[in-house]
């Protein structure tokens, strides 16, 4: 449609281009195959002058309408792609929500004002689908190899307990005092309760909590309340820390790595704007909350 456009505008091969930058015989070229492909003559050409068929002149008036609309839909996608809006649906555990990016949501929302946060949590492995997710933001290794993951830093699992319940029950100094102490866990959720502190031939502990929760926030609040010893995100705990309300213990004896936090979404090209627009604020915003 351009390059009839073209032609009919200029009145000749040559000068058509010439506009359009290319080599008579490609728009030649061009020209019979949209012709044959058509199954209609498009134009009239004598030694003297071009012009446009019946069928040439019917598709023309068709083509400005038709460009127009592309060019409207190219304005709306580049709109898009600068100012991303629409519902965006987040999932990630209790505790990275509380710490990270509840805190986060009003600097999220100054910057992108038509994008609309939906927020759920919930410390179990999840399917996006299913769980009608569009980003997940997960610690520790991925296995669905059909998501994309983005690094957005390291986290450690510490062991921690309030000066309050250690003054009534006597501070742990090895891994196995650990048995005669009350000791708090999770639901269903084996992996979290091993806590990664090696001793002997083990490099981690498995422990039988006395007090069964479903997520990390909820540990939190029972060990500020003394009620024993838990195995929380460090993130989770700065401000604890910082005020004395906790204290982290065995620390010589927890020698696991970092953990990874990822953002994980499923694979697009492009990626969608509003989950790029997540991404980039939180790799510029959320990493540094993860830094104790």
């Amino acid at each position: 449609m351009v390059l009839l456009q073209a032609l009919a505008a200029e009145g000749s091969l040559s000068a058509a281009a010439d506009l359009l930058g290319q080599p008579i015989s490609s728009i030649s070229r061009s020209l019979k195959a949209l012709e044959q492909r058509l199954k209609v003559e498009l134009l009239i050409r004598t030694t003297r002058r071009m012009q446009l068929t019946e069928a040439g002149q019917y598709l023309l008036e068709c083509s400005h309408q038709v460009l127009q609309s592309l060019s409207d839909i190219e304005v709306a996608l580049t709109q898009t792609i600068n100012n991303p809006s629409g519902l965006l649906r987040v999932n990630t555990s209790a505790s990275f929500m509380d710490h990270v990016l509840l805190p986060l949501v009003p600097l999220f929302a100054q910057a992108y004002p038509s994008i609309t946060l939906e927020l759920r949590s919930s410390d179990q492995l999840i399917d996006l689908i299913q769980e009608h997710a569009d980003v997940a933001i997960r610690i520790g290794v991925m296995a669905d190899s059909s998501l994309r993951a983005v690094h957005l830093g390291d986290c450690r699992r510490v062991v921690m307990a309030s000066p309050s319940y250690l003054e009534r029950h006597g501070t742990p100094q090895c891994v196995g005092d650990l048995a005669s102490h009350r000791l708090l866990g999770y639901v269903g959720a084996d992996p979290l309760n091993r806590w990664p502190l090696s001793s002997g031939r083990h490099s981690d502990y498995a422990i039988t909590p006395a007090l069964c929760v479903s997520h990390g926030e909820m540990l939190r609040q029972l060990v500020l309340a003394h009620e024993g010893i838990a195995c929380l995100m460090d993130f989770s705990v700065v401000d604890d820390r910082h005020r004395g309300d906790l204290v982290e213990l065995l620390a010589p004896y927890n020698q696991a790595p970092s953990s990874p936090v990822r953002i994980a979404y499923y694979r697009r090209s492009p990626t969608d704007a509003r989950i790029q627009a997540f991404i980039d604020f939180m790799r510029s915003q959320g990493a540094a909350r993860l830094t104790p």
